[in-house]
């Protein structure tokens, strides 16, 4: 019986180049201040063949993994592949307030650990595994300063909350056998959901929902050092972009919300697009906007994100709309922004934080509308499950 517990851009000339608009090629052409080059920059990447090498090597990845592991750990750690109500099931609370399905970081030897890692390479980007492994090291750094705060008296919380913001509280979970032709992992703890779905020779990363507190760290010999570190930046840089015309369709306002709008058990909750859309946009304004589309895709593995970015072209850039919330010329403040599209939706919120700089907490997600879990290709809707506690 399972136990419940508490880098670089991907190449826009690939397989985006078959299907991308005239006028999103031409952006891209923009930023890059010349002429595509012709066949030689659709590279091998774009390749059934190198295509299919991502499930492979996440596949046998997965397998090394599991075999790493003791049966009581497997037997927590697998589920059929249709245990939807696990399979959608995710949070970005701490393991007080939420509990999760799996086998536990904190319960796994060195070797096992390391062949956890050697699955994070697998599936995802050389920088989408250094925000996810930063993610997960931040917790610690979380611990000792909510910890420091508490001993200072400058923050009352619970010891038991303290004690849960902790690397050793992820949980991993598979669904099906690696290697079948629909079969999917998941890694999910305080601030991070990490969702793989395999279908036949195709991965969906959505949704990915990234967090981080601090969002940059202010002291010590790490002081400076950010695990989302662009997500911010290319949203404000494109705000800053839009002429005073432009600012007054994009910005909606400066209510705030508490949160990102499609978070665990919101997955259907944004379903009109709002804000400026890419048509209204100049060429370099539309390559800020993909640059942005680019930063939150590419922390898949690269043949999944070129897909993804394929399947957003296929829409046309004129579909995107780009949302912002809150203040315009305060980076220090609070802010929210969003890119929404047939088949992407992106969210950024920086969050209150839980002592220092109030404004020292973001959170993000990526999800596609039409294809979270795979659902597209598996011709299967799939209502979110969520607990809050």
């Amino acid at each position: 019986m399972r136990q419940m517990q508490a880098g670089p851009a991907i190449p826009f000339l690939g397989v985006f180049a078959l299907v991308a608009s005239s006028a999103l090629a031409g952006c891209r052409e923009d930023r890059a201040g010349g002429q595509p080059e012709a066949a030689e920059a659709q590279s091998a990447d774009s390749s059934p063949a190198a295509m299919e090498a991502s499930p492979q090597r996440m596949a046998e990845a997965a397998r090394n993994f599991l075999a790493a592991l003791s049966p009581q750990q497997r037997a927590a750690a697998e589920f059929p592949f249709d245990a939807d109500a696990e399979r959608t099931r995710w949070s970005n609370l701490p393991a007080s307030m939420v509990e999760r399905s799996g086998a536990r970081l904190g319960d796994l030897g060195d070797e096992q650990r390391r062949k956890l890692h050697e699955l994070l390479r697998a599936s995802t980007s050389s920088q989408g595994y250094q925000k996810i492994a930063g993610v997960i090291r931040l917790d610690e750094v979380l611990h000792e300063e909510a910890s420091a705060a508490v001993a200072s008296g400058e923050r009352r919380l619970p010891e038991r909350l303290l004690e849960s913001w902790t690397s050793a509280n992820y949980w991993v979970a598979f669904f099906g056998r690696p290697g079948d032709s629909a079969w999917g992992w998941m890694i999910n703890g305080h601030h991070m959901a990490a969702s793989f779905t395999v279908v036949d020779d195709r991965i969906a990363f959505t949704p990915l929902f990234l967090g981080a507190e601090p969002h940059e760290i202010e002291r010590g010999l790490e002081a400076g050092w950010r695990v989302l570190a662009n997500e911010g930046d290319r949203g404000w840089r494109l705000l800053q972009a839009l002429d005073d015309a432009q600012r007054a369709v994009a910005v909606l306002g400066d209510d705030i919300p508490r949160d990102v709008l499609t978070g665990p058990g919101r997955k259907g909750s944004l379903s009109e697009f709002s804000g400026i859309s890419a048509s209204a946009l100049t060429e370099a304004q539309r390559g800020l906007l993909w640059e942005l589309v680019e930063e939150f895709a590419a922390n898949a593995d690269h043949g999944a994100a070129d897909a993804q970015l394929a399947r957003i072209g296929e829409d046309g850039l004129d579909a995107l709309h780009f949302a912002w919330i809150g203040p315009t010329d305060d980076r220090t403040a609070r802010y929210y922004y969003r890119v929404h599209g047939p088949s992407v939706l992106i969210e950024y919120i920086v969050e209150e934080g839980v002592g220092g700089n109030p404004a020292n907490h973001v959170h993000s997600i990526i999800r596609d509308p039409g294809n979270d879990y795979g659902e597209d290709w598996l011709g299967k809707h799939y209502e979110e499950h969520h607990e809050r506690r």
